[in-house]
């Protein structure tokens, strides 16, 4: 990510009275990205904009300040980079009845591993990218938030990166299975995110 930590503002007074401003312009941007896949599940696609905003949050709201504080919030969201050949999205579970949280996990588990991008009838699967201190060779728990990329080979890209192919989010899971289609703004911006890195 092109963010260091003098980018950040670690000053929390200052950052609080432009934090509302902050906000406001971060609305339109992160609703364009934010794709609804049935009535449980919400993806939000990633790009340097979002993650910037989030990690400046990060800061302010656990109030670091030394700068190898500032640094591991960096890398930490740096890992949810979009790349020229990759698409990022945070995947949330939106379960509202505490007190079925913990079986519709059950119900649910794995789900984190059905996530996909249809792009003119070729399917990618997203790979759950897991966090900083997580061992990548253990299977994770499914929770309320995942983060996943879809990698896509140079030909599946090229079709993405053509509006008029169909593209989709679907989750195929046995116990949860629904697409929601990529278009308008929210295609242009992923678009967007591919062609900034060639």
């Amino acid at each position: 990510m092109a963010l260091t930590v003098a980018d950040i503002i670690t000053d929390h007074q200052a950052y609080a009275q432009r934090r509302p401003d902050l906000r406001r312009q971060m609305l339109p941007v992160r609703a364009e990205r934010r794709v609804r896949v049935g009535d449980i599940v919400v993806a939000e696609f990633e790009n340097e904009q979002t993650l910037r905003y989030q990690v400046q949050e990060m800061v302010y709201t656990e109030r670091l300040t030394a700068p190898a504080d500032v640094a591991h919030e960096i890398d930490a969201y740096s890992r949810l980079l979009p790349g020229s050949h990759a698409l990022t999205a945070t995947l949330f579970l939106e379960l509202d009845v505490l007190a079925t949280v913990r079986d519709e996990l059950r119900r649910l588990a794995g789900l984190q591993h059905s996530v996909l991008l249809e792009i003119g009838g070729t399917r990618v699967a997203g790979q759950e990218i897991p966090g900083p201190d997580e061992d990548p060779e253990v299977p994770s728990e499914t929770v309320s938030v995942h983060m996943v990329r879809f990698a896509l080979g140079e030909q599946v890209r090229d079709l993405f990166r053509d509006p008029d192919v169909p593209a989709e989010l679907v989750i195929d899971h046995p116990a949860y299975n629904d697409g929601t289609p990529l278009t308008g703004a929210t295609r242009r911006a992923l678009i967007a995110d591919l062609a900034l890195r060639g």
